[in-house]
């Protein structure tokens, strides 16, 4: 695929000999870094980056517990914590992947997403749920914008994943417009 440019800093409009892609940014980079994530956990784990001041972040009751009961999972994401106190969590290490200011947002919404599974659930349940997560928060944003060279590396990317068409939580990456709908929409055919 070809890129073209972006429309409203948030789908890439690309072409290629099918027709026209519109490609939704955010969703397309965080398919690419949820495999990327899930490639490097099969190696071990991820790589983090230990922070100079630890951040305390308060939880509620049962978000603290289910972060704390997965601490040695969320590790091997780069995410080091422990309890600090009845509902705080300490934070000393995140996945280099992520940009400091968004950890205590990633980590809320792994919570969430934790609180939700099943205390029995499988560990590799809990490692999806946590690569998806961490992939979403470490993704593109919409509303920003790209240069031709990372739409490029994007684009490149996502054609190398083995399942682009949709990210981890099953929303679509792509909208296509074939050369024949096309065709057929302007009297062509």
């Amino acid at each position: 695929m070809i890129p073209l440019g972006q429309f409203r800093d948030t789908f890439i409009i690309a072409i290629d000999d099918e027709g026209v892609a519109i490609i939704d940014q955010h969703v397309a980079h965080e398919r690419v870094l949820f495999e990327r994530v899930m490639e490097r956990l099969t190696a071990g784990r991820l790589e983090a980056q230990r922070l100079l001041v630890p951040l305390v972040l308060d939880f509620s009751p049962s978000a603290h517990q289910a972060l704390t009961a997965r601490a040695a999972e969320l590790e091997r994401f780069g995410f080091e914590i422990e309890s600090f106190g009845a509902t705080a969590i300490k934070l000393t290490a995140v996945p280099a992947l992520l940009k400091t200011e968004d950890c205590s947002r990633a980590l809320q919404a792994l919570a969430d997403d934790l609180e939700g599974l099943d205390r029995g659930a499988q560990v590799q349940d809990a490692l999806q749920r946590i690569a998806a997560t961490t992939a979403c928060h470490a993704a593109v944003k919409a509303n920003y914008p790209l240069t031709y060279e990372k739409m490029t590396h994007i684009l490149e990317e996502l054609r190398a994943t083995a399942y682009s068409t949709v990210c981890p939580h099953g929303r679509p990456v792509m909208l296509r417009l074939t050369r024949r709908e096309i065709e057929k929409n302007f009297d062509r055919i």
